[in-house]
């Protein structure tokens, strides 16, 4: 009965096939080993990669928030500056000019002499 068995394994598997799908499959094992080696490499080479572009980026980020808080702070004292002057130039006009000036800086009620309406400019 071993005879048998024998035989049989012999004629289902030769033994030259049997050495190429081994040798195949060891093949087939280093190369995935290689491309297992070669992509844990990269990954790490990629993080680091993009880390520093995080810290490139983050470090862009400041500044450009610094540069945007002087230049809001500037034109905040621009306009300011502007709505002085143009308040004085209202206030002034309407010195020079006949009529009557009531109410707030913020808030003008101007009656050109003679009128009776109230108008809001």
């Amino acid at each position: 009965m071993t005879n048998d068995k024998e035989s049989l394994v012999t004629l289902l598997v030769n033994q030259d096939v049997f050495t190429v799908i081994d040798v195949l499959t060891i093949l087939g094992a280093i190369a995935s080993l290689i491309l297992a080696i070669v992509a844990i490499f990269l990954s790490v080479a990629f993080k680091r990669d993009a880390d520093k572009v995080n810290r490139d980026t983050s470090d862009l980020l400041i500044e450009i928030r610094s540069d945007a808080k002087s230049i809001s702070e500037g034109v905040m004292e621009e306009l300011r500056a502007y709505g002085r002057s143009m308040r004085g130039a209202v206030i002034q006009n309407t010195i020079d000019s006949p009529g009557e000036v009531t109410g707030e800086v913020t808030d003008f009620k101007i009656t050109p002499s003679g009128s009776s309406e109230s108008g809001t400019q």
